[in-house]
């Protein structure tokens, strides 16, 4: 979640299996309002970890419906344990979880990231102009999308017909 979809651990540790289901084209997550996809290899290790999740042989949290349960029933892994769990397989959370926004934000305009995956449009355009693009450079590398603006290289100042 956080490598490909730039989630916040503190968003994670929180994550319900309810919110993982098998769609038509193999696992999906929900993230903010909508069911997405989850290419592989990363869907089978997420399936493999809903299946073995730890925390669950304790004998108050057998039925636990997190995704990852605590040492307490009923409570989540701690952040800093998930954090430093990361960290010692090299994996720096904060630095990943950049990446994967300014490699999404390349993709897709910010507005339609923010909305699908449940952040801020301020958060999701800052990260756009990490990656030096914006919705304008998503139109021209998107033809057919197009927001009515005039777009870069246009030499009338008019918008390119669609």
């Amino acid at each position: 979640m956080l490598v490909l979809f730039g989630q916040p651990i503190s968003r994670i540790v929180t994550m319900r299996i309810d919110e993982f289901r098998e769609g038509p084209d193999g696992l999906q997550v929900k993230l903010g309002k909508d069911w997405t996809d989850v290419p592989e290899p990363a869907a089978a290790v997420i399936r493999v970890h809903l299946a073995t999740r730890p925390g669950l042989t304790m004998a108050a949290n057998p039925d636990s419906p997190l995704a990852f349960p605590g040492r307490m029933p009923g409570r989540t892994m701690h952040v800093y344990t998930v954090a430093n769990i990361l960290r010692e397989s090299g994996i720096p959370a904060m630095a990943t979880r950049s990446r994967a926004w300014i490699q999404l934000v390349r993709q897709t305009p910010p507005s339609v990231l923010a909305d699908a995956l449940g952040i801020s449009p301020k958060t999701a355009m800052r990260y756009a102009e990490r990656a030096g693009t914006g919705y304008l450079a998503y139109a021209t590398l998107h033809p057919g999308g197009g927001s009515g603006l005039p777009l870069p290289g246009s030499t009338d100042g008019q918008p390119r017909p669609e």
